[in-house]
């Protein structure tokens, strides 16, 4: 079940810890959302591999009003085509003033999450449409889910 309204939320949370405690403060708390909140969810991610990923995002893109995402597979990686954002159109569509960094959460909420599972994370535009790539972490050629460990990758 989606809350389209809690777009709202998410925008003004946003916008509070970034004046009020700073850009590092709203970056520790997208990362914990994801290592800690999606905490079940990376773990299937890492259980499942990247055909996981997709799944899930899929998923997750039925339930939310107005989305239009094609999601694919692309060798190992799964890569999100987001052509219209549901937040992003939810804000608008209501005549909001979107904070400038909204969609740096999926920055780092989908970093720490994939991290855990042993991919990285990569985003294209933003602001309505962008692309986003979940590709297996390699260490010396290796995949790294192969040598059993893990990282939290975080890209810029």
């Amino acid at each position: 079940m989606s809350a389209p309204d809690f777009y709202f939320v998410n925008n003004a949370v946003f916008r509070h810890i970034h004046d009020k405690y700073g850009r590092d403060a709203l970056i520790r708390y997208w990362t914990g959302l994801g290592r800690d909140y999606y905490a079940k969810r990376a773990a299937l991610w890492k259980d499942q591999g990247a055909a996981g990923i997709a799944t899930d995002w899929k998923a997750y893109f039925l339930e939310e009003p107005q989305a239009v995402v094609d999601v694919t597979m692309e060798g190992a990686a799964a890569i999100l085509h987001v052509k219209v954002c549901p937040a992003i159109k939810h804000l608008r569509d209501s005549g909001r003033e979107i904070v400038p960094y909204f969609c740096e959460h999926c920055d780092h909420v989908c970093s720490a999450m994939a991290g855990v599972a042993g991919f990285s994370f990569a985003r294209s535009g933003g602001m309505g449409s962008c692309e986003q790539r979940f590709e297996p972490l390699t260490v010396e050629g290796r995949l790294l889910s192969e040598k059993g460990g893990t990282s939290h990758a975080r890209l810029p």
